[in-house]
């Protein structure tokens, strides 16, 4: 079972799912989003370094450029916002970004712990 949570088509399902879910609630129009607790930027934070964590469980090379990816949509995003009936900010994209250096420095540190604990 857990090689299947691992493996580059469930690494390449959650990119799919978490782009959806990102761009879904990055671009929808202000007036029609749901109030929710917490601050932009900590939303910011949370939504990219979820995406990135639901890509974190497979090959660590194809990560990597995902993660770069999700870094670069989320400069993209901030782009299009404007066009949406949103405010474009680069803090927002600075935002996104930790997130998803967050959670690369998690997965490069839990690695090395089980390498050298398990001698993998």
């Amino acid at each position: 079972m857990i090689n299947r949570l691992t493996s580059p088509a469930a690494q390449a399902a959650g990119f799919v799912i978490g782009a959806l879910i990102v761009i879904l609630i990055t671009l929808t129009p202000a007036e029609y989003l749901l109030p929710a607790p917490g601050s932009d930027k900590l939303h910011h934070v949370l939504g990219f370094g979820s995406w990135a964590l639901i890509c974190a469980f497979g090959p660590t090379k194809r990560f990597a450029y995902m993660a770069l990816f999700i870094i670069f949509w989320g400069g993209m995003i901030e782009l299009i916002q404007p066009y949406v009936n949103r405010y474009g900010e680069w803090l927002d994209f600075y935002a996104d970004a930790l997130g998803v250096i967050l959670v690369v420095l998690s997965k490069l540190t839990a690695r090395q712990f089980l390498k050298s604990k398990y001698k993998v």
